[in-house]
């Protein structure tokens, strides 16, 4: 029933005698109509809350959830949006409009996997009567999907579909209300251009040259699209199929045309050279990019291409160098940099970018000192660092080629700029060399300017955290407690503490929570006390960190900070093994929030460790996993997942029996830096491995949690450490 439909009830008399409505249903309708008229209004909440309620009221109906889960999806409250599309699909498994939400959501979360079931889910259960339009939505929507997913051959099958439909029920689609001719001509156009790609990508160069055709056609045809640009785009894609077949010249002539339009992009031209080498016509490569570039004087994309192909050659790199150079003052286009930094790397000079952040580093200091350069340049430098950073920080490879020329610099006694040092050691944390980030890190903090002793001890600290160095950790603070004047030392106080715990050194650890108390602004007042009370979680010291968590949360009554310090103290409790007290807690966090990833781990964990509500627990640490990845986008982090929540994930698997998977994510999060340090997750990794029979791979995993618990309270106030060193015992 559409919400249109819903809605008339209250204002059709049916032709039957009414039926009789319970109190609640009566009020459920009038409740939707009353929030439905609201929504019209663009009154988000005073709908959400009115929906909510009729769908409180009537169980059944599925239109209020449909509502709410659209105004979630436009207020940003996308899980409870992905719950309430769930929940119509639980009551009505062929509502295809709650699928297709419920699959964009998912897409739009990360959740590709799920995304595609869903999607296919949908597109496979239509039956005849389906509207053409629908079909072709859904077929599209699932084409993104698969296309996002690398799923190269279902992305052609969906598009397939969709493209067929628009063919064979065009006089279906074209009618008023509907589709309009371009539309459907757009429409067309698109899913042959789209399906070649995904031929492209299966390597069958062949159909995709002839539907590339096909979408040339409908774009070139006067009467159809007409639209030279596109019929132009569709030469670059043919030539990219042409390469694919092993025809340079065929490929060369169809780049040729789209060459005409003086692309402002760096890929046509690089195309253009390596198609010039395939078809054995190296020679040509430079003389043409020129004649190019003469031609297109302002054409950045195509100098970039220009500098990159003149660095291969020798005798050419001055010319080279002089175009970058050039480059770099007029412009931080991120494609171009990117070529640039590729052809740095690739003709074994990594360090030109590291002189490019130290001329940007230098601007930028010789602002702040009162030089002379000008807010323009500034910001211009400032840009480019950030252009460099994101750059570098996504590929891999080209980081560690820097990272390692920076390495090499500080052995031969290079100086780099403080900004281009911390750099350094932020792309190597980045890319799991933990070690050599705190080198950078350290040279960093020692010629950090007073204002920005914070971030570089912030660096540092959190490097030896991520490497559990916790003698480090506590040798640092001390070292910042005597000599950084630009840092607040409650800030070291604050890190010391739980370094010293983890040590094992009471006295001092609780003398240090209780100075960072003392030392603490306002505004961190119940952060400080929440670090006393994980001192004392760690030193074991169970019930005076469960009277401390009573008393904030006596002494702190506002929501969010009732909420951080129940987690807290579920943590005391679960380590007491007060498991009821626990679970209360996290659960009374979660009648708040369902989305609370912290809460939603924990139990989760909890549930599995004692193989209690297994269902229920890979739900809640599902929801975990989900939430922080959503979380961490938001925020821009690189880092996908959180390493503990994937080993959560990975035990309440195990649990459930599903090895081969609870594997896969074990070794996944075992080679990420965090993972890897963490003995818990080599013991889970060796469980794993033992259950399925492979003894080798298990002593190699529980090795590593025994050379790692030493350093590690867990394995020495739990058990752990003497319980795997039972383990390998049977595995000799």
């Amino acid at each position: 029933m559409s919400p249109g439909l819903f809605a008339g009830l209250l204002l059709l008399a049916p032709p039957d005698p009414p039926r009789e409505w319970s109190p609640a249903h009566r009020d459920a309708v009038a409740r939707y109509g009353a929030a439905l008229l609201q929504s019209r209004r663009d009154r988000l909440l005073t709908a959400a809350a009115g929906f909510e309620k009729a769908a409180k009221d009537d169980p059944a109906a599925t239109e209020p959830l449909m509502e709410l889960v659209r105004i979630y999806s436009q207020s940003g409250r996308e899980p409870d949006a992905v719950r309430a599309a769930r929940t119509v699909l639980e009551r009505d498994p062929a509502n295809t409009a709650a699928g297709l939400a419920l699959a964009r959501l998912l897409f739009g979360l990360g959740e590709l996997g799920e995304a595609a079931t869903v999607a296919k889910g949908v597109a496979g259960g239509m039956n005849a009567d389906a509207t053409p339009e629908r079909v072709v939505t859904a077929c599209r929507d699932l084409g993104t999907i698969l296309e996002k997913a690398n799923d190269a051959a279902g992305a052609a099958d969906a598009l397939g579909r969709a493209r067929d439909v628009l063919i064979q029920h065009r006089k279906r689609l074209v009618v008023p209300g509907g589709f309009s001719a371009t539309e459907a001509d757009t429409a067309l156009a698109d899913c042959h251009e789209r399906i070649g790609k995904a031929l492209v990508a299966q390597k069958k160069a062949d159909a995709a040259a002839e539907s590339f055709r096909a979408a040339h056609a409908i774009y070139a045809d006067s009467k159809r699209l007409n639209d030279a640009s596109a019929a132009a785009r569709l030469d670059w894609n043919l030539s990219g199929a042409l390469a694919a077949k092993g025809e340079p010249a065929a490929a060369l002539r169809h780049l040729d045309a789209f060459l005409r339009l003086r692309p402002q992009a760096v890929e046509p031209y690089e195309r253009l050279a390596d198609l010039l080498r395939q078809a054995n016509r190296p020679d040509d490569v430079l003389p043409l990019l020129r004649g190019q570039s003469a031609a297109d004087p302002r054409n950045l994309p195509l100098q970039a291409v220009l500098a990159a192909e003149s660095a291969r050659v020798p005798g050419s790199r001055a010319e080279a160098d002089d175009l970058f150079a050039r480059l770099g003052e007029q412009t931080n286009d991120p494609k171009i940099v990117r070529a640039v930094v590729r052809s740095h790397v690739q003709t074994g000079r990594p360090g030109r970018v590291l002189n490019d952040f130290d001329t940007c580093f230098k601007t930028l200091k010789d602002r702040d000192e009162g030089g002379s350069a000008r807010v323009a340049e500034r910001d211009f430098a400032a840009e480019r660092t950030r252009v460099l950073g994101e750059l570098l920080r996504a590929e891999a490879g080209w980081a560690n080629a820097v990272v390692t020329a920076g390495a090499d610099d500080l052995a031969a006694g290079r100086k780099h700029e403080y900004g281009t040092t911390h750099v350094l050691g932020v792309l190597a944390a980045r890319h799991g060399r933990i070690d050599l980030a705190v080198v950078q890190f350290r040279q960093a903090v020692a010629a950090a300017p007073r204002d920005t002793q914070p971030a570089a001890y912030g660096a540092l600290i959190d490097a030896l955290w991520r490497a559990r160095k916790p003698a480090d950790v506590a040798a640092v603070c001390r070292e910042g407690l005597r000599v950084a004047d630009g840092v607040a030392p409650a800030y070291f106080h604050f890190h010391l503490a739980y370094a010293l715990a983890e040590l094992g050194d009471v006295a001092d650890a609780l003398a240090a929570a209780d100075r960072a108390i003392t030392m603490a602004g306002d505004a961190d007042r119940l952060t400080v006390r929440l670090r006393k009370l994980t001192v004392l979680k760690v030193l074991g010291r169970w019930d005076e960190s469960i009277a401390l968590g009573r008393r904030l949360l006596d002494e702190f009554d506002a929501p969010a900070d009732r909420e951080r310090t129940r987690y807290a103290l579920a943590g005391a409790y679960w380590g007491a093994k007060r498991e009821a007290e626990a679970e209360a807690e996290l659960r009374a966090i979660l009648d708040r929030d369902p989305d609370h990833a912290g809460a939603c781990n924990d139990l989760g964990y909890h549930l599995a460790d004692r193989n209690r509500s297994l269902e229920e627990a890979e739900r809640l640490v599902r929801r975990a996993v989900a939430r922080d990845r959503l979380d961490r986008r938001r925020a821009g982090d690189v880092d996908p997942d959180n390493p503990a929540y994937l080993d959560s994930l990975a035990w309440v698997l195990f649990r459930r029996d599903k090895l081969p998977e609870a594997r896969a994510l074990l070794e996944r999060v075992s080679v990420i830096p965090e993972g890897a340090a963490d003995p818990v997750v080599w013991d889970h990794l060796g469980d794993v491995c033992f259950r399925l029979d492979d003894k080798p791979a298990a002593k190699a995993a529980w090795e590593r949690a025994a050379a790692l618990y030493p350093t590690d309270h867990r394995g020495r106030r739990d058990g752990r450490l003497d319980e795997v060193r039972r383990k390998l015992r049977r595995v000799p």
